[in-house]
């Protein structure tokens, strides 16, 4: 199938998404101005959502708990929850909440257990509840821009600037800064976990950080 997106509803970078909503499946897939929720079978339509000025989206959508987390990109920089289950023209009825204040314009918003993590351009970090939109926690970090998308691993949120400054902070509603690491290089690029190693991608070295085994003993 192909489906027409009309101008100006084209305008996006982001990475569609799909989920499963009750009985059916869903492709969401945000634009400037409106995101669309697909059928993956059909490419029919199932609903959209309004945000205003919004667009050249780059952030991919997250989805849990029956809602799905909106970057709504430049020009009006929001974060909005939606409800998946809707039908149409969903703007007036499906938004469960609303971030006005340090939405981000590039990292993807991560969702850990019950906290959404997200981080704008600038390095503000915010913990909110996924539920609610509640903020738990705000806080400027280290490094200046930021473009990498937060990652979880191990009870940890890994958060990593343009400059090469990783911030680590432990999980949950209370703010507690565990570690803070500069790697040689720029980068743009998201971390990714994988057999208990973080690999990082700076424009001069590709790194895999993970424990050392403790020496061995040279001692007869």
């Amino acid at each position: 199938w192909r489906t027409p997106r009309r101008r100006p509803f084209d305008q996006a970078y982001a990475t569609p998404l799909v989920i499963s909503v009750a009985d059916r499946d869903e492709l969401v897939s945000p634009g400037a101005f409106r995101a669309t929720a697909y059928d993956p079978q059909t490419g029919r339509e199932i609903w959209r959502v309004g945000y205003g000025d919004g667009f050249s989206n780059v952030p991919r959508p997250v989805y849990g708990d029956g809602l799905v987390f909106i970057a709504t990109g430049f020009q009006q920089p929001l974060l909005i929850a939606v409800r998946a289950d809707g039908a149409g023209d969903v703007t007036a009825t499906h938004v469960a909440w609303t971030l006005r204040r340090a939405a981000p314009l590039t990292p993807s918003p991560l969702l850990a257990g019950g906290e959404l993590y997200v981080v704008n351009d600038a390095g503000i970090a915010t913990c909110l509840d996924a539920k609610t939109g509640e903020t738990f926690w705000i806080q400027r970090l280290g490094g200046g821009d930021h473009s990498a998308s937060p990652v979880f691993a191990e009870g940890r949120i890994y958060f990593l600037s343009e400059g090469g400054v990783a911030t680590v902070v432990a999980a949950g509603r209370e703010f507690r800064k565990l570690a803070t690491n500069t790697l040689e290089g720029d980068t743009l690029a998201s971390m990714a976990v994988s057999g208990g190693s973080i690999f990082i991608r700076t424009d001069s070295h590709l790194y895999r950080i993970s424990e050392m085994a403790p020496e061995r003993s040279r001692d007869p």
